[in-house]
């Protein structure tokens, strides 16, 4: 495992958590990846914790599928669940765009999509429309780079991970930043200043597995997941990351 220190730097972590006790430990292996994105996903005490890892810790519990979890830079999890037989990537935005190319286990969150500023800047675009005219950053191979261009955005900033991006905005080198709502409640939580804009899109996030994973490893994802959402599991894991 590789950690680069710092409260808003770069992570690149790459960890390997095999469920050894699983009761389905004769069957292929289902390989899951995702990124350092909290409140999602991230890197604790040596393990993936996160709204999104721990919903699908639970699903994998429930279905009995023997499974390794990955973290890695966003492109590279993504890409592997697009071209891997028996791998899901999570936690994924559902765009038309992706629809096709996946098969979903979801919702794991239904959340806005939120344009923001650095606090105190003299970029005020008065709604959505207007702030197509600014530079907006965003990673490569994220969601909200479709969603940017959907909306008519064409100045869109590439940065390797998000805290580049932010880095960028709060140096004023890009204008405006594309975050999920729970990404910006982080940001506030720790003080960093920043502000809402405008709404980009209203999201489902989900597992994304890969064409080739077997419809019945799926459908037991979804069963479980659909279990957890019908007894409050998720309602309490949503609750645990605020």
């Amino acid at each position: 495992m590789k950690w680069i220190a710092g409260p808003l730097s770069a992570v690149i972590v790459s960890i390997s958590l095999v469920l050894h006790d699983s009761p389905a430990a004769a069957e292929e292996v289902l390989q899951l990846t995702t990124e350092q994105y909290a409140p999602f996903n991230f890197e604790q005490d040596g393990g993936i914790a996160g709204l999104g890892a721990d919903q699908v810790r639970e699903v994998m519990r429930r279905s009995g599928i023997a499974y390794e979890m990955t973290l890695m830079p966003w492109s590279r999890a993504i890409g592997l669940a697009g071209s891997q037989p028996m791998t899901c990537v999570f936690t994924t935005a559902h765009t038309v765009d992706r629809n096709k190319r996946f098969k979903w286990v979801e919702p794991l969150l239904v959340e806005r999509t939120l344009i923001i500023r650095a606090e105190g800047s003299k970029v005020d675009p008065a709604d959505l429309k207007a702030a197509t005219a600014y530079r907006t950053g965003t990673q490569t191979g994220d969601y909200t780079v479709e969603l940017l261009r959907n909306a008519g955005f064409t100045e869109i900033d590439l940065a390797r991970d998000l805290d580049l991006t932010l880095t960028k905005l709060l140096n004023g080198r890009v204008d405006l930043m594309a975050v999920s709502e729970s990404y910006l409640h982080r940001l506030r939580k720790q003080g960093v200043p920043v502000e809402e804009v405008a709404v980009l899109y209203e999201q489902v996030f989900s597992v994304a597995c890969s064409l080739g994973t077997p419809d019945s490893i799926v459908e037991r994802m979804q069963s479980a997941l659909s279990e957890m959402i019908a007894d409050g599991t998720q309602a309490e894991i949503h609750a645990r990351y605020n």
